[in-house]
Parts: structure tokens; C-alpha cells; sequence
């Protein structure tokens, strides 16, 4: 927030005041002489209803500016005025305490509000004239209690004489504005439940747009009724300030119902004044030379151009926006790539480093430990732990084996995913009818995606489903590589289970697809597709 906003904020609320006070004043006033009145007929009743109604319409006008204007969230009241019957929601009303604080406020936006925003708005007005009497102090001289400025040097004094003026009005604002600060929280807060921050609104009819309709019908009623009562029959002219007035509520009523957290609201909204300025215009055509030339049409083209301009201009920036949307997601996509194939490079590193290191060591001391057995032919003992060594050392290799194995196998990186799976299809405990055609060979990632996909399903089908035969299919469709695996098994594999999510996953790291197929009793099916280029 600049300084200046900082300024202006608490500086219109201050001076809605010199509108305000008198509006909540005679509202008040009137309504409560009125109605006290006429208590003792159903008409006193029904005023006082009314005044009701308008007092609660007035507060919600005011925690709109308290939280607009002074960053104050004010709770709206709860509690409804009208509770059923006429005299039992009076009743209520009148015996509500935050009701009586909510006229309070009102009554002080008056008797505290004006004669402070007139003080702070003259000083900085008067600031602001005495800084331009130099432009025209030749034609109106300007009054300084005894002193008349009528030179140009005396006009050139008055600038910081001003400046020094209209910055102390500016200075008292923030100050001003704090006193009401309290003021609102206490006395506009009709609740036990204390400062409540209000979620955001969906668009509609807010509480501050009902207000202002409230105030705008009743204030065109009382004209109409001043009409009726002095001039009946003659020309309406109630018709003016009632069309002055549907402006600033026509205005307001498109804010609260353009659209919210989307980058056509400003379009909306400036849509919305132009049609309201250019309907205010047709109305003021016709209230003053119905029948003659339309001149508002040529106020239209002006104002549908700003609106074409700005809507040309949100286009272009969406545009813009997906082009850099597009460019970030191939740029993700290319790191991405690059981040699966080193991983992918960085397994076939360690499955090397196991294999030609720690697997070739324990080969050779298997060796050696089967030799020594050998030469320790004649002592028992010896050959004993030398025999037990041996075994250790088998097993370990073994063991060392499976782990490259399930890192990356050998075989597949050397010969390729064809001569990969023909092993595993092999190494099955049950028959696998194998068909494979990659035609050029795929990407590193992909192969070992592909492998580890037929790997686990033919591990489930073998250890878990109870299965007498399985179709590996693994084919290449132009740009994807599909890979199908199915078996004969009892079904009902856990799509969520530790192997299937990672495979899944595994899948999904190359823009894959993975589909599983496993009804209880009728086989599992393994379908995954995998983008391998054109």
C-alpha cells in the first residue's frame, strides 16, 4: 500500500461522514418522532418496523466502509429482525442492546463525523487553494483575514503557507480515522462472538448493495411523495435525481455481481459502467429532448471502443500467459526426461559396479575357498569351516546376483528387451507364451519400465494367483510401446498394493499409462502404454 492509499482510505471514510451524518440523522429522527407518533395505530407499528429495517440496512453500510475503508471486519448481525409476528419482532428489536449501539454509531457519524471531516477536509482544501492562488490571484485576490494577496510575490508565499496547511489536514487524517477504529468494533459488532473475519462472498446481492437500494428507493419516495403532495399532475421532476441516483446503485449492484477470482472481473465491471454511464445518458435524452436527434448513440462508439480495447488487451495477455505455460511445461517435461534417463543411467552404473566389483571378488574367494576345501581333504575340521565358508560365499553370490538383477538386469542392458523378457519368461515356474516386436530399440527408461512391468506381473502370477499359463505381449504401436501381461489365475489382485503402485508409478514418471484387470475368479490382466517417440 502507498502513502497515498494509506491516506486516501481513511480520508473517505472520514468524509463519507458529511453525507452520511445527516442521511442516519434524519432517518433517526424522523423515524423514531414518527413512528412514537403513531404508535398507538398499526401504522406507528409498522414505521417503527420499518425504521427497523433501515437502521440495520444503515450498520451494514457502515461495517461495508469500517471494513473497506478502515481494514475493520465488523460481523453482520445473526439475529433477524423479523421473528414471525408484528409486535413480537419489535418487541425483540427494541429490547436488543446491539441495536440501540448500532443508532448509537449512527447518531455519532453525525454529531462527531461531520464537524471532523469538515475541519479535516477544510484545512487540506483551504492548503490546496492557497497553493494555487498563484494562478489566479490577478482576477480574485485572495482574503488573509487583514492581508489581500495581490502580487505575485505575496501569491508565491501563499505556496508553502499551503502546502504547510493541507499537510497538516493530511497528518490529522490517520489519527481521525484510528478514533473510529474502536468505535466501529464496539459498537457495530451486534454478536458474542466478537471480531469474526468474514469469508469472501460468492457474487450477489451483498448486504451494503441492499442498503443502498434501501436508501435509494426511500429517498425517491419521499420525493415522489413531495410531488404528489405539492404538484400533482405536473411535470415529475423526481424523475432527475432519481435517475442520478440509479447510477452510483447501478454501479455498485455490477461490482457485487460481476464474477470473482477470474481475469474477466475488470471486463465485467467496466463493461458494467459503460452500459450503466451510457443508459444514464439515454435516460437524460429522454427526460430533456424526447423525440430529437439521439446523440447518445454517438457517446456508444467511444465507450464500446474502451471496452473492445480492454478486452483485446486480456486476450492478448492470456495468450501470452499460455505461451509461457507451454514453454514451462516443455521445459518440466525435457527436466523431467533428462532426470528418468540419468536415473536410469545412474542403476546401470551400480548394476556394473556390482558386477564387475563385489560379484567378481566373491567369485573368485569361491574359488579359492573350493580349492582350499580340496587340499584339506585330511583335516575334518578344517574342511569343515572351509566347506561352510564356501557355502556363505555361494550364497552370497546368489543373493548379489538378484540384487543386480532387480536393479537392472544385464541382459538387458547388453542385449536389449526382447532377450530380457525371453529370461524371465524362462525363469517362470509356468508356461508364458511370449510375443515381442520393439522394432528400434526404445529408450533405456522405457525398456526398464517395460521389463520391471512384466517382471512383477509374472512374479504375482507365479507366487499369488494360483495360475497354469500367462500371455506376455509387448508390440509397438508407432509412437507408443504397449505392454500387455495376463494369466489364468484366481483374480482379485490389490490395485493398491505395494508392487502394482509401484509399477505404477514407475509408469507414470514416463507419461504412461497403467491399467489392471483383475475380477475374483476370472485372471489378471496387466495393460500399460508407454511413449517411446515416433
Amino acid at each position: 500500500m502507498t502513502p497515498l492509499t494509506g491516506v486516501l482510505r481513511p480520508l473517505g471514510h472520514l468524509a463519507s461522514a458529511l453525507a452520511l451524518g445527516p442521511a442516519w440523522l434524519t432517518l433517526l429522527i424522523v423515524g423514531w418522532a414518527t413512528g412514537f407518533g403513531m404508535v398507538v395505530t398499526l401504522v406507528g407499528i409498522l414505521v417503527l418496523l420499518g425504521l427497523a429495517h433501515a437502521a440495520r440496512g444503515a450498520g451494514d453500510v457502515e461495517r461495508w466502509l469500517a471494513a473497506a475503508l478502515l481494514d475493520v471486519r465488523v460481523p453482520r448481525p445473526p439475529r433477524r429482525i423479523w421473528r414471525g409476528g408484528v409486535l413480537a419482532s419489535l418487541r425483540a428489536w427494541v429490547t436488543d442492546p446491539g441495536a440501540w449501539k448500532e443508532q448509537a454509531y449512527l447518531l455519532l457519524r453525525f454529531v462527531l463525523g461531520v464537524p471532523l471531516a469538515a475541519v479535516l477536509i477544510g484545512l487540506i482544501g483551504g492548503g490546496i487553494q492557497l497553493m494555487g492562488t498563484v494562478t489566479y490571484y490577478r482576477w480574485a485576490p485572495q482574503e488573509l483575514g487583514v492581508v489581500e494577496v495581490d502580487t505575485l510575490a505575496e501569491a508565491l508565499l501563499c505556496i508553502p503557507l499551503g502546502a504547510a496547511v493541507a499537510f497538516v489536514g493530511l497528518w490529522l487524517v490517520k489519527p481521525a480515522a484510528a478514533a473510529w477504529r474502536p468505535l466501529a468494533r464496539t459498537l457495530l459488532t451486534m454478536s458474542d462472538r466478537g471480531e469474526i473475519e468474514r469469508a469472501p462472498r460468492s457474487p450477489g446481492a451483498t448486504p451494503a448493495l441492499r442498503a443502498h437500494a434501501y436508501i435509494t428507493a426511500g429517498i425517491v419516495g419521499v420525493l415522489s411523495l413531495i410531488w404528489l403532495l405539492t404538484t400533482p399532475g405536473g411535470y415529475f421532476w423526481p424523475a432527475w435525481p432519481a435517475t442520478a441516483l440509479a447510477v452510483p446503485l447501478a454501479i455498485h449492484a455490477v461490482v457485487a455481481w460481476a464474477p470473482r477470482r477470474t481475469p474477466l472481473r475488470g471486463l465485467a465491471v467496466h463493461a458494467g459502467v459503460v452500459g450503466t454511464i451510457w443508459l444514464y445518458l439515454v435516460l437524460v435524452w429522454a427526460l430533456s429532448t424526447p423525440g430529437g436527434d439521439f446523440w447518445p448513440a454517438w457517446v456508444a462508439l467511444p465507450l464500446a471502443a474502451s471496452v473492445l480495447v480492454h478486452y483485446l488487451i486480456i486476450r492478448g495477455r492470456q495468450e501470452e500467459d499460455r505461451r509461457e505455460m507451454a514453454e514451462r511445461i516443455d521445459v518440466l517435461t525435457a527436466t523431467r526426461a533428462g532426470a528418468v534417463d540419468q536415473q536410469a543411467a545412474e542403476l546401470r552404473r551400480i548394476e556394473r559396479d556390482l558386477h564387475d566389483g563385489a560379484q567378481a571378488r566373491l567369485v573368485a574367494l569361491a574359488m579359492d575357498l573350493g580349492m582350499a576345501r580340496e587340499r584339506l581333504a585330511d583335516d575334518p575340521d578344517a574342511q569343515h569351516l572351509v566347506a561352510g565358508a564356501h557355502e556363505q560365499a555361494k550364497q552370497a553370490i546368489t543373493e548379489l546376483r538378484d540384487l543386480a538383477r532387480g536393479i537392472h538386469p544385464v541382459v538387458l542392458t547388453d542385449r536389449g528387451l526382447p532377450a530380457a523378457l525371453a529370461t524371465l519368461a524362462g525363469a517362470s515356474h509356468i508356461p508364458v507364451d511370449l510375443n515381442v516386436d520393439t522394432g528400434e530399440r526404445p529408450a533405456a527408461a522405457v525398456e526398464a519400465a517395460a521389463y520391471f512391468v512384466v517382471a512383477e506381473a509374472l512374479t504375482n502370477a507365479n507366487k499369488h494367483s494360483g495360475a497354469t499359463r500367462a500371455v506376455v505381449r509387448v508390440v509397438r504401436d508407432g509412437p507408443v510401446l504397449r505392454v500387455s501381461v495376463a494369466d489364468d489365475g484366481a483374480g482379485g489382485a490389490d490395485r493398491d498394493g505395494t508392487g502394482l503402485r509401484g509399477l505404477r508409478r514407475r509408469v507414470e514418471a514416463l507419461d504412461g499409462v497403467m491399467a489392471v484387470a483383475s475380477p475374483p475368479g476370472g485372471g489378471t490382466v496387466v495393460d500399460v502404454e508407454l511413449p517411446c517417440g515416433s
